[in-house]
């Protein structure tokens, strides 16, 4: 019987030398022969050692060297294992592949398909990585690439939320101020499915997901998070195998729409070399991507204005990670709710999660990591008796600690704190008003004389820094009276011609200036809101929004008070209540309006609504429910005497409650325990008790119980 070993042994060692010679005389590169011997022969050992009991030849594995010793000698080989000599990346492994398999085929042998490819990938990758220029070239580009990834992500900085403080106090070191946000599958996938995010990667039935959230939600910071957990290769704390060297690449996906064509590489080849002033080998992100090694986080879908542009796009994400030679890495899509269209990607292949909203939990634990920063606070003692202050607040008021359950607000309200001290408006208007105010820090020092700024902007010439928050409330006015976006929670997108149109005309009444000056302002405007993040900011290429619809429905609301206090016309005040009563889009403008009015302003706005379309029942009860809601903004100038409207409005809503006993009426009676509940700690709330006591007889004891609970005023 003929020993194929001794053959096939003999062969390789024979034919490693012939293939060495012929590579190298067609380089023009000066290469020791021994050493590319070496490499070879380490690819090959490698693979063998990797899979010893996964033959490579079905019927034949004794005849494995014999068969080597032939691969080695076909051209296709050759021209891959020459590409990492001529400075031209890693071998290619589908041509591999293919020249095995020709191989084969003229060999009469039957390979064993099912592990070909990674017998293969052990095989190039090992040869790869003996190579100089993988050791020179790859090695310290992954090195450099990692460190200045690191460095740019280990801090975060609180980007349009400034305060008057120094510039260490704006930055926060990620991983020490850093919550973990849950995550919710898809409700009609899966029913009770939330999860914490650090499971993410591995909770899905797939390598490819969708994560949407709500702005200010912390989808960045949650891709910002994963990607330097990665590059600090701490694979085990998002689940990742530490069997594979991840390579984390972090993508805002509007970067993509400004290239021309092969959107990801052209990015990846030229935005991140310049980005981290880094040297980019050839094809070294393609490397790692063909591999499956890479988690790729594509961050902001809807950043992409541009309909046509965001599906081109798109389509390319969906066709690269289709392909076989890239299926295999960890792709995750980050987008807003608000103009994510379900057939973007398929929930077979991509299942969508939704990141949730900070619980009571997790807003406490962001208070005790904000409050534990020894730079800030350097007074233990101090930093306690304030978070409890905070604490305190967002317990007493309700509607502030629904804003805090959005983490960008939160942050908003936590620097408040801390530089307003135990003075933080407790009434969410007030609190708004404060907010605001910080946002428009960082805008203002852009225009007014920002020395910093790589490319300084030409100064404005007629809006300074008094007009900043004017301008900003005819623009909310203005933004909140086109098309709602149907998102409850989103600001309106506007088109960057529109913006810039009603700038024009907003500059031009305010200021009293030329149309043609006021053009060239509106200019200076769009391009200070380009350079700094502030109070509104580009959402998408060529598409704009105030950065939470919270401070467009304040601003607004503080147009519509100006206007009225102007010429103190209360038809102002009037037509909006009974143009927008039942639109849920004007709810917050209206609520946040009628608390700014005065004594007599406010008390005719209640009649107002107590009185709009009162014959029809149900829309009297939702006047009702409204009037009720205002109460609950606790007022700061309307009287609780028997005078004012706010009696008639509590012995109504007490009378619904005692009135509504069908099963038809429960959701109203909901309602009416929720709104009547809401006036927890205000001064209205005895009355309403009171009056609530003189018919408890008609009231259900556990609720009854439950109203005093709420009602009555806690003891210190």
């Amino acid at each position: 019987m003929v020993d194929f070993v001794a053959i096939g042994l003999a062969g390789v060692k024979a034919v490693i030398p012939q293939v060495t010679k012929v590579i190298i005389d067609k380089l023009n590169k000066q290469f020791d022969p021994t050493e590319l011997e070496k490499y070879i022969n380490s690819a090959i050992t490698a693979a063998k050692e990797k899979y010893p009991h996964e033959p490579l030849l079905y019927y034949e594995p004794d005849r494995l060297d014999h068969f080597l010793a032939e691969v080695l000698k076909y051209s296709g080989v050759h021209k891959e294992l020459e590409k990492p000599l001529k400075d031209e990346g890693a071998p290619d492994i589908p041509n591999l592949i293919e020249a095995f398999k020709t191989v084969a085929g003229r060999s009469k042998i039957e390979l064993n398909e099912d592990k070909l490819e990674r017998w293969i990938g052990v095989f190039a990758d090992t040869y790869f990585q003996e190579t100089p220029f993988y050791l020179t070239e790859y090695k310290n580009a992954k090195k450099n690439y990692l460190t200045q990834l690191i460095s740019h992500l280990e801090k975060l900085r609180l980007i349009g939320i400034d305060v008057p403080a120094t510039e260490r106090d704006r930055i926060e070191e990620l991983e020490n101020i850093f919550v973990m946000p849950d995550i919710q599958e898809e409700a009609h996938h899966r029913q009770n499915s939330k999860f914490s995010a650090e499971k993410l990667l591995t909770q899905s039935s797939s390598n490819k997901l969708v994560l949407l959230g709500e702005p200010g939600s912390g989808k960045s910071t949650l891709m910002q998070y994963f990607a330097l957990k990665t590059a600090k290769r701490q694979f085990q704390e998002l689940g990742l195998s530490t069997e594979i060297e991840w390579l984390p690449i972090l993508i805002q996906i509007r970067e993509l729409g400004k290239q021309s064509e092969n959107y990801i590489f052209e990015h990846l080849d030229n935005s991140i070399a310049h980005k981290y002033s880094i040297k980019i080998p050839n094809a070294f992100f393609d490397y790692w991507l063909k591999r499956g090694r890479v988690v790729i986080l594509l961050d902001g879908l809807d950043e992409i204005a541009d309909s046509h542009k965001r599906k081109v796009i798109i389509q390319h994400i969906y066709i690269l990670f289709q392909q076989k030679s890239y299926a295999s890495n960890k792709v995750i899509i980050t987008s807003r709710p608000a103009g994510y269209e379900r057939d973007y990607f398929q929930t077979k292949e991509y299942p969508h999660y939704y990141i949730q909203l900070f619980d009571e939990p997790k807003i406490l634990l962001f208070l005790d990591k904000w409050y534990a920063n020894k730079i800030r606070f350097p007074d233990s003692q101090e930093s306690e008796t304030q978070k409890k202050n905070l604490i305190t607040i967002l317990q007493d008021k309700e509607r502030i600690k629904l804003l805090a359950r959005n983490p960008f607000l939160l942050t908003i309200i936590a620097l408040l704190h801390r530089y307003e001290g135990f003075r933080l408006p407790q009434r969410r208007h007030n609190l708004y008003e404060k907010a605001v105010e910080t946002l428009l820090v960082n805008w203002e020092q852009s225009k007014f004389g920002d020395s910093q700024q790589s490319s300084p902007i030409a100064k404005l010439q007629h809006v300074k820094s008094e007009d900043l928050k004017p301008l900003m409330e005819m623009l909310a006015y203005w933004v909140h009276s086109q098309e709602s976006t149907g998102d409850k929670d989103s600001s309106t997108l506007i088109d960057s011609e529109l913006l810039m149109e009603q700038f024009r005309q907003d500059i031009k009444k305010l200021k009293g200036i030329e149309l043609y000056q006021a053009k060239e302002e509106g200019k200076k405007m769009i391009q200070h809101i380009n350079n700094r993040v502030g109070l509104l900011n580009e959402q998408g290429q060529d598409c704009y929004a105030f950065v939470h619809k919270t401070f467009q429905e304040y601003l607004c609301a503080q147009r519509i008070a100006y206007v009225y206090e102007d010429d103190m016309n209360f038809d102002v005040v009037q037509n909006h209540i009974q143009d927008y009563l039942y639109n849920p889009h004007w709810r917050e403008v209206l609520l946040l309006l009628i608390v700014e009015l005065k004594e007599k302003p406010i008390a005719k706005a209640l009649q107002v609504i107590l009185d709009y379309k009162k014959d029809n029942k149900e829309l009297y009860n939702q006047n009702l429910l409204f009037a009720g809601s205002c109460l609950a903004e606790e007022p700061q100038y309307l009287k609780t005497g028997n005078d004012s409207p706010s009696q008639e409005i509590l012995k109504a809503l007490v009378e619904l409650e005692v009135s509504l006993n069908s099963q038809a009426d429960e959701q109203i009676k909901n309602q009416v325990f929720q709104t009547l509940c809401y006036l927890s700690k205000t001064k209205f709330a005895t009355t309403a008790l009171q009056f609530l006591e003189e018919k408890k007889d008609l009231i259900d004891n556990t609720r009854m119980e439950q109203y005093q609970q709420a009602l009555s005023k806690p003891i210190r």
